[in-house]
């Protein structure tokens, strides 16, 4: 039994069961014959999709949507961004960006935004891919941009020159030019059609995967394991919490929904936090974890997405064969979630939370489940095992949720659909083509990137998989219903 950590949860007993991945459908996906044109295949129980090789080979973050269209970076160590149909694949335009690693993208009121690990935040018109405004942040950046109500959320790391904002014609932001950040992260605050700096706040070290943006306040959770809120407006402090945060937070119903670690006895654990927020947004008070589960992964870095090897080869081949660069601070997210290169930064979302009807649901090593966001009682709880389920290994990326159902990709190859009321599995396909991201939803599809190269889409042939849109579900990060 999974051993209470904190005050007492509810005792109602959830129901378990173990599902078997080694019973999942075969899906070999056909290999395309040339890159960027899409491979049509159908899957055994007669769905149809497509299939399209990035050039490189390199692990390729969550697609986004937007009206017809999908965006997806090259990849970690690529230069290039592609916008393609989103229903037949077709490349659309194509964008080679100043520096390596596009992170996923968002895209809001017609621009696309998206960063590079190295180290420029990018703004493109989504219909026609042309360069809007551009800006340098720093070296690295992890984590992937924020967009709501016309402004762009996004950490860097300080203690370098600010380079100027670059704009479809070359031009410049004169009031930044030779402007020098105070050392250590920063959360930075900029008009989404400009540039322009609206504000820019210092952080305890580099973001889990992204800002979430909620009515008039920001929130991270770096990697250290400290949140932060801002009021979007003018960037105030509303409060700061150490509470060995391992993902990043979802806000529903008042709370912030976060991922925690927790040490008993010399092994690691980790859990749901809700946290409630103060009216006058003061430090949430602390909360005993929920749904506790051993976690290994946050100490041996199992939780990356990425195997170690996959991590070393991927930072030498973007120079940091020598190690992370001091900025990264890497120490820091050792410490917390167990991993110390910048590959593995950028590919770790821990175990994300999503909300729907009431109920928390996220994926912690090989346990999926649905906790009742009242009580903290688990309404499911499935296990997984199967000959690809490697001990003290995080399986699945966060769940990316449907109409009814939640849809988790696996580095192992799975694409797994189950019903969030009661866990109920619809289908199970192996792929055997390793995935680090959660998909994206729309129009019955299923978007995914894989991690040598390949933009996957199974068409499902029904209504639910729908409405998650990028990372996180929206260009917030914060999709719940």
């Amino acid at each position: 039994p999974v051993p209470l950590i904190g005050a007492a949860m509810a005792t109602a007993a959830p129901k378990k069961f173990e599902v078997d991945l080694d019973s999942a459908t075969p899906l070999p996906l056909p290999t395309p014959k040339f890159e960027l044109k899409a491979t049509v295949f159908r899957t055994p129980d007669s769905k149809e999709g497509w299939v399209i090789k990035i050039p490189g080979n390199r692990p390729i973050a969550t697609p986004a949507y937007w009206e017809g269209m999908l965006f997806v970076g090259g990849g970690y160590g690529s230069h290039e961004f592609y916008a393609f149909d989103a229903e037949s694949g077709r490349l659309v335009w194509q964008y080679r960006t100043g520096d390596d690693g596009p992170t996923a993208a968002v895209v809001e009121d017609g621009f696309c935004v998206f960063n590079t690990e190295s180290c420029t935040v990018y703004v493109l018109d989504a219909k026609s891919g042309k360069l809007v405004w551009q800006q340098w942040l720093g070296d690295p950046l992890m984590s992937q941009p924020a967009v709501a109500n016309g402004r762009l959320f996004i950490a860097y790391p300080g203690g370098a020159a600010v380079h100027p904002v670059m704009n479809t014609e070359g031009g410049s932001a004169k009031q930044q030019v030779g402007k020098t950040s105070p050392p250590g992260h920063r959360l930075l605050c900029a008009d989404l059609r400009t540039g322009k700096h609206i504000w820019d706040q210092p952080i305890s070290a580099d973001v889990i995967s992204a800002p979430v943006v909620d009515g008039d306040k920001v929130y991270t959770t770096c990697f250290d394991g400290t949140s932060f809120c801002f009021q979007t407006n003018d960037g105030k402090l509303a409060w700061k919490k150490e509470h060995a945060g391992t993902s990043a937070p979802l806000i529903a119903n008042g709370q912030v929904i976060v991922t925690q670690r927790k040490t008993v006895k010399n092994s690691v654990y980790e859990g749901l936090a809700q946290m409630r927020q103060a009216p006058s947004y003061a430090e949430p008070a602390s909360s005993p974890i929920m749904a506790p589960a051993p976690a290994p992964y946050l100490a041996s870095g199992g939780g990356a997405a990425l195997s170690t090897s996959a991590q070393a080869s991927l930072d030498a081949s973007v120079g940091f064969g020598g190690g992370a660069p001091s900025t990264a601070e890497m120490a820091k997210a050792k410490q917390n979630v167990g991993v110390g290169t910048v590959a593995g930064g950028w590919a770790f979302q821990g175990s994300r939370a999503a909300f729907k009807n009431g109920a928390v649901m996220n994926a912690q090593g090989a346990q999926v489940q649905a906790v009742a966001n009242s009580a903290g009682a688990p309404n499911w709880q499935a296990n997984f095992r199967g000959r690809d389920v490697g001990a003290g290994s995080q399986v699945f990326s966060p769940p990316a949720l449907g109409q009814k159902g939640m849809y988790l990709t696996s580095a192992s190859g799975h694409l797994v659909a189950m019903d969030q009321k009661d866990g109920r599995v619809n289908f199970i396909y192996a792929t055997k083509q390793p995935m680090s991201f959660q998909p994206a939803l729309a129009h019955g599809n299923v978007y995914m990137g894989t991690s040598n190269g390949l933009v996957v889409c199974i068409k499902t042939g029904g209504k639910d998989a729908d409405g998650w849109s990028a990372w996180g579900g929206n260009a917030q990060h914060n999709k719940k219903d």
